[in-house]
């Protein structure tokens, strides 16, 4: 059996509500402009719940990428602890995945299985509606989320290196006519 990855890199959100589409499209960027060894995972997840689990268990390291609700200029880029996410259940959600990721990782904590450090590498939506691309703010803070993560690895001792030459990103969700 192989030897899970050390670290998960996760982008969350529905790539149709407009800004929502953070995690996915910031995970695809990266993907496209780093290489990174076998003991990191990269993944867009969409909107799993409760199917985290198996991207989070056993981990030492977990970045989750996605859209917040907090205070502050749309596109801006903030870092939150699990246990800021774990306080959020008691208040209004910190993203619209709160839910199934608290009770994800409630669930592998009662097994002993959760990551050693789980962040999340969050972004201020402007509008989250159907059929609206990311907005201009939110495209713009996609580079400053890449860049926070790349030290997050880092500073963890997890190897990522620029890519020579870029691999062609082509979000499949962006060529679907706009709705609205």
């Amino acid at each position: 059996r192989a030897a899970l990855p050390r670290a998960s890199i996760l982008g969350l959100g529905n790539v149709l509500l407009g800004d929502d589409a953070f995690g996915p499209a910031t995970i695809a960027t990266f993907r496209a402009q780093y290489e990174f060894g076998a003991d990191i995972e990269i993944h867009d997840l969409g909107t799993p719940g409760l199917d985290l689990a198996p991207y989070l268990c056993g981990r030492e390291f977990v970045v989750i990428v996605d859209a917040v609700h907090a205070e502050g200029a749309p596109g801006s880029v903030h870092t939150y602890r699990e246990s800021d996410l774990l306080k959020s259940l008691a208040q209004l959600r910190l993203t619209d995945h709160d839910q199934g990721l608290q009770e994800c990782l409630m669930q592998l904590r009662l097994t002993d299985c959760a990551p050693r450090e789980l962040l999340v590498v969050g972004v201020i939506p402007e509008s989250c509606v159907f059929g609206e691309g990311v907005g201009s703010a939110v495209n713009a803070a996609i580079s400053v989320a890449i860049d926070r993560i790349v030290c997050l690895l880092w500073e963890r001792g997890f190897a990522c290196r620029k890519r020579s030459e870029p691999i062609r990103t082509e979000l499949w969700w962006e060529s679907i006519p706009q709705i609205c």
